[in-house]
């Protein structure tokens, strides 16, 4: 079963990606920056879920794409997807560039999560970074 780590500080968030995920993928949620980096060493996920607003890190001077950069210099085998709001569009770029694998955009809707986390885990075992550009699910029949 595919590994995922998850870090979102907004529990609400939090909470709803992780039940959507949880029947089909491993899911451990870290609850800081540092929690995360430990999880990333100890378990090898194979993709980690965060929002690219990390009040705790960015209360440090430091924003999410210093965080994608450090994971993907240490971990460049691993799929990141970020969750954005969207004031964070305009990072979109950059974002892709420096790391990302995919994009879930809030209001999030479990369909949406669901949909882009399996588009990366199938781009699994593929070591170039290519965003997926995937912002909604198809719709429902």
């Amino acid at each position: 079963m595919t590994r995922i780590v998850l870090l979102n500080d907004e529990l609400g968030s939090q909470m709803q990606i992780y039940l959507a995920l949880c029947d089909g993928y491993n899911i451990e949620i870290a609850e800081s920056v540092e929690a995360a980096m430990y999880l990333l060493r100890k378990l090898r996920p194979e993709i980690l879920v965060m929002d690219y607003d990390l009040t705790h890190f960015r209360a440090r001077g430091k924003q999410g794409i210093d965080f994608i950069r450090k994971v993907k210099r240490k971990y460049n085998h691993l799929k990141i997807v970020i969750i954005l709001d969207d004031k964070d569009k305009a990072y979109e770029t950059e974002i892709q560039q420096n790391g990302a694998d995919g994009i879930i955009y809030r209001p999030l809707k479990n369909r949406h999560v669901v949909f882009n986390v399996k588009k990366v885990e199938e781009s699994l075992g593929n070591n170039e970074t290519t965003l997926i550009p995937i912002h909604h699910a198809p719709a429902a029949n």
